[in-house]
């Protein structure tokens, strides 16, 4: 099936649905990571840092969302930490990312970047915390390692992998997207030109 067949199949599939009652995204546990929760589109991600088609969705796909549609509130984009039992170093990467949360959107996204773009070294000898440090200033990298030890922190892991199972995530990356009293859900990557033209069908 050509790149084209593809993006209309995806893209008729989304607009065929009926209409499904969903949360708000106030009442939703997992990390903004743009846009507005009133945003007309929202996308939750549940992600393993470990998996490898989660890097490639978040660095291919959700970044160039975020700077096209987040920026301006039409997409509000949500990620859920789902750490997969075979993956070693998979919860401490929602660890640090669930405690950097606490510092703000700002200081979160370029933990993500680091995380991600280096998967292929960390997944391989463990260390986290040096790419995590790399993405930090020293003062917010210890209060990120300080934050990690709080029972809230492992807690919210626990209450996402909840929902995840509660909607029968069985794989990484699974997006759920919610749009015009709609919902879809998508497993596995999903390139960006594929999803921008579910996007600007719905928001242009």
């Amino acid at each position: 099936m050509s790149q084209m067949l593809k993006s209309v199949v995806f893209v008729v599939a989304f607009l065929s649905l009926s209409s499904i009652p969903s949360t708000s995204a106030q009442d939703a546990p997992g990390q903004i990571l743009g846009g507005s929760p009133n945003s007309p589109i929202r996308i939750e991600v549940f992600s393993d840092f470990q998996c490898p088609h989660c890097r490639d969705l978040y660095l291919g796909t959700i970044k160039p969302i975020l700077q096209e549609y987040s920026s301006k509130d039409k997409v509000c984009v949500i990620y859920h930490e789902y750490p997969l039992a075979g993956h070693a170093y998979a919860r401490e990467a929602a660890l640090y990312t669930q405690a950097a949360a606490e510092l703000g959107q700002q200081k979160l996204l370029p933990v993500y970047d680091s995380i991600f773009t280096e998967q292929t070294q960390w997944s391989q000898d463990g260390k986290l915390e040096e790419t995590v440090s790399k993405a930090m200033l020293p003062d917010d990298f210890l209060k990120v390692k300080k934050a990690m030890r709080e029972p809230g922190v492992n807690a919210a892991i626990e209450k996402e992998i909840e929902l995840g199972l509660k909607n029968k995530v069985n794989s990484t990356p699974t997006m759920l997207i919610y749009y015009i009293g709609k919902q879809q859900r998508v497993e596995g990557l999903v390139t960006y030109p594929v999803l921008k033209q579910f996007v600007d069908s719905i928001v242009k």
